[in-house]
């Protein structure tokens, strides 16, 4: 199983991929580059994000969230 980390990594470069200019990039860009090396819940979360924002329509969690906005 690949660390928490490995796994940021390999999702925000293919993040960087699809998006090159999310505001999400320059989020994450930011934190990192504070020196506020992220701890294994920040990775996590944000890896989910990532992913969520990458999947097609129908399987991202805020449209499956609330079916009553269909």
């Amino acid at each position: 199983m690949a660390s928490a980390f490995q796994e940021f990594s390999d999702t925000f470069e293919e993040f960087k991929r699809q998006f090159p200019r999310h505001p999400l990039i320059e989020e994450l860009r930011g934190r990192i580059s504070r020196g506020k090396y992220p701890d294994e819940k920040w990775l996590k979360i944000h890896t989910d994000k990532m992913k969520d924002l990458m999947a097609p329509v129908w399987l991202r969690h805020h449209y499956t969230d609330s079916p009553s906005e269909m």
